[in-house]
């Protein structure tokens, strides 16, 4: 990660955002505690500052919240996966029947880049940026779909199904995701919407048949954001 102004290195998007990054990254694995005394040297930043990126983590699925204040990396599971699958499918082929045969060349144009994107992440081994490449794909779907209270829903729904597909031992997305997608926007196109709805069910549980909850073993903050970060490392 590049070396970012002081400013927003010590704002609590950029603590938010850097880990996001991490637990995406696997740098960070499910259930690691997140002491904020040390997150707090970590980013030189203020106890509020962490609090606040904690607390939109949290908002998010991304961190759980004990009791006791005490934040931890969320440990998804395979049912917490298939309560996320359910929903999105509601959410998502009521978005495919708003868009269907609707979408200007325009839009699928950018949807096009957008997948060839994924295939750029996959690649590159760019492990992050290809679960948030596919979040964004089906974000921008809901966008088009012109209903804000949907859009709102799938942005949480998308966040946590990241998270589930990061926070898991196997390699969920392939070149057959982007493959996927592409038949999704010629179903679209042709204004078929029973085929798309059939697709993107058999996506999105292809998506779930392939995660496997195991924690990866880093759990060391520092060694997670170690070099990471553009700031002097303080002990």
């Amino acid at each position: 990660m590049p070396a970012e102004p002081a400013e927003v290195r010590g704002s609590s998007r950029f603590v938010y955002e850097s880990i996001y990054t991490a637990i995406l990254e696997k740098r960070l694995a499910p259930a690691t505690p997140l002491n904020k005394q040390t997150l707090g040297r970590i980013f030189q930043v203020s106890a509020s500052t962490i609090q606040r990126a904690l607390s939109r983590l949290a908002d998010e699925g991304a961190v759980s919240m004990q009791a006791s204040q005490v934040a931890m990396v969320a440990r998804p599971c395979g049912h917490q996966a298939r309560q996320v699958l359910e929903a999105r499918i509601l959410v998502e082929t009521e978005v495919l029947r708003l868009v269907c045969g609707r979408l200007t060349s325009d839009r699928l144009t950018e949807l096009r880049e957008r997948v060839a994107e994924e295939r750029a992440c996959l690649a590159a081994g760019d492990r992050a940026g290809l679960i948030e490449r596919v979040a964004g794909f089906h974000m921008r779907l809901a966008e088009f779909a012109g209903n804000p209270l949907l859009l709102k829903f799938l942005r949480n729904l998308l966040s946590r199904a990241s998270l589930c597909v990061a926070l898991n031992r196997s390699e969920v997305y392939s070149a057959a995701t982007c493959e996927e997608h592409l038949e999704l926007l010629e179903a679209l196109e042709e204004g078929d919407v029973g085929t798309a709805v059939e697709l993107l069910v058999r996506h999105l549980n292809g998506v779930f048949d392939k995660q496997r909850f195991v924690p990866p073993p880093t759990t060391d903050l520092r060694a997670a954001f170690k070099g990471r970060l553009g700031l002097a490392w303080s002990r």
